[in-house]
C-alpha cells in the first residue's frame, strides 16, 4: 500500500543545506546548534543529518527566540525542558514570561529614547521655523 500525501509530507526529511537554505542560517550554525543540544536531527545510513519538519519548525522557534534577545543558555533550558514533556509547560510559560518582561521593559526605553529623537527633530523644525520668519 502506498503513503498517501499527508504521510509522505509528515516524514519528508531536509538535509542540513536545505534546512540552511530554508532559515537562512549558515551550516556552521546548525552544527553548532547541534553542539550545544539544542538540534538533534536523525542520522540516515551514510551518517548524513536528517531534519524534520518537526525540526525545522523548532528552529524557526530558536531563531525568534534569539531575535527577541533571549540567550542561548535560556534556550537550552527551555529546549531541556521541552523534551521532557507536558509537565514542564508551566516553567516553559516561566520562561517565555520573563523574556517577555524583558522585551517590554526594551520597548519601554525605545519609546523614551524615540520620544528623545522627536522632541529634538521638533525644537530644530521650530527654529527653522523662526529663522525664516525673520
Amino acid at each position: 500500500m502506498r503513503a498517501s500525501k499527508k504521510e509522505k509530507k509528515m516524514t519528508k526529511t531536509y538535509k542540513i543545506s536545505e534546512i540552511a537554505l530554508l532559515t537562512e542560517l549558515p551550516i556552521a550554525t546548525l552544527r553548532y546548534y547541534e553542539e550545544l543540544d539544542l538540534l538533534k536531527p536523525a542520522r540516515n545510513s551514510s551518517n548524513y543529518r536528517e531534519f524534520t519538519e518537526t525540526d525545522l519548525e523548532w528552529i524557526y522557534f530558536i531563531k525568534r527566540a534569539k531575535a527577541t534577545g533571549m540567550p542561548l543558555a535560556k534556550i537550552q533550558d527551555y529546549s531541556r525542558l521541552r523534551e521532557q514533556g507536558d509537565s514542564t509547560i508551566i516553567q516553559r510559560i516561566s520562561l517565555l514570561v520573563e523574556q517577555e518582561r524583558i522585551l517590554r521593559q526594551q520597548i519601554t526605553d525605545l519609546e523614551g529614547h524615540l520620544d528623545f529623537i522627536l522632541q529634538k527633530k521638533h525644537h530644530y523644525y521650530e527654529t527653522l521655523q523662526k529663522n525664516s520668519e525673520s
